[in-house]
């Protein structure tokens, strides 16, 4: 499986979601959850810590990684603002990139918890106090203002603290890398947007050297000073004594990786980093480590909702089928580095496996942590409860209510993607969008009521006769899928999981999809014991559960009848067309 990239995604702002399921979750993201998370930040001193390191006066409040919070909130912001303007939330945006701007220090350093409490302490513990972690979330909302609205205001301020970044950490400095990956990330993102190539060189330079020895955090570990601020690394990377590293990926080069270790988010981020530097490598060896650890994840270490991380004791993963019901963590914000790694792997193969991943994460692992009031949320995700488990709407470590944000406002840049030559359609949703090809543009209209109703049609409007493929994914949980297109032309072929349409397009073509959606009773490997006599069920890409709430009973006392086929009916009063 060789690497290179297949396609880019769509921005969000080039892509319009009309899908009945997804639009109606966007609606209540610019409505209801970017305000809401907004309130929260105020509310709870994120934004005026900013305000407090300006006129270096007064105490930080919260926990030391928050502005992280503010600067995620700030990319779903700006992608709620492609989809739907809204001049409350502009002045939002506005008002807070200002008093951002004002806080970062002449040199580019920017990180209000370190300026506040401890400005001695600048880049001395990066085991355990973010740094580098804010700055790679700051350059993504810099990114996504710069890229939707095309404000660069935030920009600069992000451009200035990587440049402090690289005045102390590289090949020439000291060597370093965040206990928390994240800028690496950003890094790729930054080059993509400036086409200044040396971004993209700095993040593989950071993910080459986690893992060698001697890390980096090993001596921090000994400072006490900074130990005295935060001193988890010392629980977290020691083990019997001595340095493991395995919590944040540091136990081996990047190379040598086997399984899926750690904390699960750090995880996550890492992989979908290496990844893209892998695309622009053609390095053998760093591509089969990829697919080897995503295989290991896959197939010994997720759950079938594409949650991932299985254990609370370190927010991630333990050993082989061990996953937990009742104390799944399966945190929010796992399953949405997962969705972004596989999708960076889809992006590198084009292989249809990825984007199954992709869609499964979406709707069950992401979703879960989310509320259909917009405004609650899951931190962990668990797939059993006896009660004690509820949406709040907030956290004190909030990181996960900005970040399912940041995600439902690009789920139209996940759907679509666009080569030169090819559009890829990965999830059968309604979209309308612009491409230019070698010949023209096309305008796209995709039209479906995924994922309760079976069918999907897609419609082409070409200004003259315009040559391109359309690259179509067939669900890994579709069953007797058929194609017919307008022109009566020649049959698909089949590459990757992909249905291909190679050929000259004219006005009104179009291409319609069907499919048959089964209720499937499913069983996880034997070696999963908690799941010994026990089933799931199925429909698409969306996995059900029994609730109290519904069944007026302990879902506990219920048994299935496997041999017996589910029959779907509406239920439309739980959400619009759900079955």
């Amino acid at each position: 499986m060789s690497f290179s990239r297949r396609f880019r995604n769509l921005p969000p702002k080039a892509i319009r979601v009309t899908d009945p399921f997804w639009s109606r979750w966007q609606e209540i993201l610019c409505r209801r959850t970017v305000p809401h998370i907004h309130r929260q930040l105020v509310e709870t001193g994120r934004i005026a810590n900013f305000e407090r390191a300006a006129s270096r006066s007064g105490r930080f409040e919260g926990l030391f990684f928050n502005d992280s919070d503010v600067y995620k909130w700030l990319e779903a912001a700006a992608y709620a603002q492609a989809i739907r303007f809204e001049p409350s939330t502009q002045e939002a945006i506005d008002d807070t990139v200002r008093k951002i701007a004002a806080a970062q220090q002449a040199d580019g350093y920017l990180n209000t918890f370190i300026q506040l409490e401890h400005p001695d302490l600048r880049y001395r513990n990066l085991g355990a106090l973010h740094e580098l972690y804010c700055i790679g979330h700051l350059v993504e909302a810099a990114c996504a203002l710069a890229e939707n609205l095309g404000q660069t205001a935030l920009l600069d301020v992000a451009v200035r603290a990587v440049g402090n970044v690289r005045s102390v950490f590289g090949p020439d400095g000291r060597i370093g890398y965040c206990g928390h990956e994240e800028l690496e990330n950003a890094l790729v993102r930054l080059a993509d947007l400036t086409g200044e190539e040396s971004y993209r060189a700095y993040a593989l330079w950071m993910i080459e050297q986690r893992g060698r020895r001697p890390s980096p955090f090993e001596a921090e570990l000994w400072d006490e000073a900074a130990m005295a601020v935060n001193d988890h690394p010392r629980h977290a990377l020691l083990r019997n004594g001595e340095y493991s590293g395995e919590y944040c990926q540091d136990h081996l080069p990047i190379r040598q990786h086997t399984e899926v270790v750690g904390h699960a988010v750090r995880a996550m981020y890492l992989y979908a980093a290496a990844t893209q530097a892998a695309m622009d490598l053609g390095d053998e060896a760093l591509e089969a480590a990829l697919v080897r650890v995503w295989r290991n994840l896959v197939d010994k270490r997720m759950y079938i909702t594409a949650g991932v991380g299985a254990s609370a004791s370190n927010e991630g993963f333990t050993r082989d089928y061990d996953l937990p019901n009742l104390q799944a963590y399966a945190e929010t914000c796992a399953a949405i580095g997962f969705v972004l790694w596989s999708q960076r792997l889809l992006e590198a193969t084009g292989e249809s496996e990825f984007a199954d991943v992709v869609e499964l994460g979406l709707y069950n692992g992401v979703l879960s942590g989310i509320g259909t009031d917009g405004e609650s949320f899951f931190y962990p995700n668990p797939l059993e409860s006896r009660g004690q488990h509820r949406r709040v709407p907030w956290f004190a470590c909030a990181c996960c209510p900005p970040n399912v944000a940041r995600t439902i406002g690009q789920i139209g840049s996940l759907a679509v993607g666009a080569s030169d030559e090819a559009v890829w359609i990965h999830l059968p949703i309604g979209f309308d969008a612009e491409l230019r090809f070698p010949d023209g543009p096309a305008r796209l209209s995709a039209r479906g009521e995924h994922p309760w109703k079976e069918g999907y049609e897609l419609s082409i409007d070409v200004d003259r006769p315009t040559e391109f493929e359309v690259r179509v994914r067939i669900p890994g949980w579709a069953d007797d899928v058929s194609f017919e297109t307008s022109d009566d032309g020649e049959a698909a072929e089949y590459e990757c999981g992909d249905a291909v349409f190679r050929r000259v397009w004219k006005p009104g073509d179009r291409i319609r999809m069907a499919w048959t959606l089964h209720p499937v009773w499913m069983e996880s490997h034997p070696l999963v014991l908690e799941n010994a006599g026990r089933v799931a069920l199925q429909r698409g890409p969306v996995v059900y559960c029994l609730e109290e709430a519904d069944l007026g009973a302990h879902p506990q006392n219920f048994s299935a009848d496997v041999w017996t086929e589910p029959e779907a009916v509406s239920a439309a009063d739980l959400f619009p067309g759900a079955v």
